[in-house]
């Protein structure tokens, strides 16, 4: 897609505002969704009597429904257009709130976060895909770096605002309401998104069933699927990983902080992450060199994963401020999307993203999965797990985050 193909004289700043906003909300409901174990992972663990690995994978299988479902709703995405495959998808969010909160085991746990993952699968690629036919490719790496940054909010209400709910009104009846709210969020989306400028239909909305998958085998074979699948693996599943699950544990087992107290240091973390978005899509439409941002970013990020591990049980001031540096750089991701947006065509738009987004939620629940297990290791009796099993943890997530920025840095040019 080139800028000289919108059809720009006829796009007014309203529409764009309002499409924007309303894709803006869904994705911050998903953002939540995503994040809202990490600060009450303690208390379902003891209400539930959850191990650390069985805990990552409640958690995580989230993330696996969603890469599962990735490559499938890329084919949506083209074949039917963002608009119907996000509201129609959010109503299975609805039906998985009410499953989670309903919940007596980590069974029931499991299956509401699946069918969460699922809900959720079609909102973060196909606002990409939507706003990339509102804006010019010149100014899409911002709209997508607002985008992550309103993101942000849905990873900060899932922190203090979530446990301060939560211990008002428990977390079953937080997830009753929030069913309700992702049902008012699939209407606005339905109401006010069109998928391209004067709703016109798509050009791929005509593909047969033959076309959409030769398409899917296109994606496949493009020759930047495995340095992008590598970075896309570890960018966002490493901190992700720690704000939206190990976080809070690690803050109350090495530290002894309650629900709120860890909600406030989350809070920090991921709220940094916001301004950070912002900086970062700025820099991006003035420097231009997208391989070089997320290096940068990502090296950052590698830095403060291994003076975490190192660093063993620091000052609670200090190990603050290393997870709000960790944090200031996450929305990197949105550069990534970004360029991986600009390396297909406009046909390809949703198939392209969504498989590579693939990779993305799949590093997520891996990444989960692996770290309970690590936990586990070191966990005693009483349940609570020593500063050297987060130490592991970090250190573990350091070394795949290096792996993944190697092969990105080889395999991937600007």
């Amino acid at each position: 897609m080139t800028e000289a193909a919108l059809p720009l004289p006829t796009i007014r700043a309203f529409d764009v505002a309002r499409v924007f906003a309303c894709v803006a909300l869904a994705f911050v409901i998903s953002m939540f969704y995503r994040g809202a174990n990490g600060v009450i992972a303690p208390e379902l663990m003891a209400e539930l009597a959850m191990d650390p690995t069985t805990m990552g994978f409640v958690t995580g299988v989230f993330f696996l429904v969603f890469a599962a479902a990735q490559i499938p709703v890329g084919m949506a995405l083209d074949r039917f257009g963002p608009r119907k495959v996000m509201a129609s998808l959010s109503l299975i969010a609805v039906a998985g709130a009410v499953v989670f909160a309903l919940s007596d085991d980590w069974i029931g746990l499991s299956l509401g976060r699946a069918l969460l993952g699922l809900g959720c699968a079609a909102t973060l690629m196909g606002s990409i895909v939507t706003l990339s036919r509102w804006v010019s490719i010149r100014n899409l790496g911002v709209m997508v770096s607002l985008l992550s940054a309103a993101g942000a909010v849905g990873a900060l209400l899932a922190t203090t605002p979530f446990a301060w709910v939560v211990e008002q009104i428990g977390w079953r009846n937080a997830f009753f309401f929030l069913a309700g709210f992702t049902m008012l969020m699939a209407a606005l989306v339905l109401a006010g998104v069109r998928d391209q400028p004067g709703g016109l239909p798509l050009g791929s909305s005509g593909e047969s069933l033959r076309q959409v998958l030769a398409g899917v085998r296109e994606v496949l074979r493009h020759p930047v699927l495995p340095g992008f699948a590598a970075i896309q693996l570890v960018a966002y599943p490493t901190v992700l990983t720690i704000s939206g699950l190990w976080g809070g544990p690690y803050l109350n087992d090495v530290y002894g902080l309650d629900p709120v107290d860890r909600g406030y240091v989350l809070l920090a973390m991921t709220g940094i992450g916001a301004v950070g978005s912002l900086l970062i899509g700025y820099a991006d439409r003035r420097i231009g060199k997208r391989k070089a941002i997320i290096v940068a970013c990502g090296v950052f990020s590698l830095l403060w994963l291994t003076v975490l591990a190192a660093g063993g049980a620091m000052p609670l001031w200090l190990t603050t401020l290393v997870l709000v540096l960790l944090g200031s750089v996450n929305g990197y991701i949105s550069i990534i999307h970004t360029q991986v947006r600009s390396q297909f065509p406009e046909r390809l738009a949703g198939r392209g993203l969504a498989t590579l987004n693939t990779f993305v939620m799949f590093g997520g629940f891996a990444l989960q999965l692996l770290t309970g297990f690590i936990i586990g290791l070191f966990r005693d009796a009483s349940g609570v797990a020593p500063v050297l099993a987060y130490q592991a943890m970090f250190g573990f997530l350091a070394v795949m985050l290096a792996l993944g920025l190697f092969v990105y840095a080889r395999l991937v040019r600007d």
